[in-house]
């Protein structure tokens, strides 16, 4: 077996999970940060107020283009070398969204009803075969 699929074995699904969400909260930090910056406001879009910050966000769309965000920590960094004080600003807003923004309840009920359909898909399919 691989590195990686040895460690996949050793890590909890809860660690694994947190890894995942950690890269959910960085693409969620870059929305958060892209629309602060762009100027959206009550849904109206960027082009309404004009970009706030053209250079920061034109980083970010070449950032984003230029790397695929697959692991969080990593494709922060690598932005970082490119514009240190965006790349903080994302860290502190996937803090920021981590403890404060999700709806961490929300996520575990979400959850339990996508797999509860998914089981009952599947046994329908599993009777259709029979």
């Amino acid at each position: 077996l691989c590195s990686v699929c040895v460690l996949c074995f050793l890590l909890s699904p809860e660690r694994k999970a947190a890894g995942m969400m950690k890269n959910l909260f960085t693409m969620c930090a870059v929305k958060i940060v892209l629309s602060q910056m762009e100027g959206s406001s009550a849904g109206r879009g960027a082009t309404a107020f004009g970009t706030l910050n053209p250079s920061a966000v034109q980083t970010l769309y070449k950032h984003l283009e230029e790397h695929e965000l697959r692991d969080g920590d990593e494709w922060i960094s690598l932005l970082m070398a490119k514009d240190r004080l965006l790349a903080l600003r994302l860290v502190q807003v996937r803090e920021d969204y981590c403890r404060e923004g999700f709806e961490w309840n929300n996520l575990q009920k979400v959850s339990v009803e996508t797999v509860e359909e998914g089981g009952i898909n599947l046994l329908r399919q599993g009777l259709e075969f029979e």
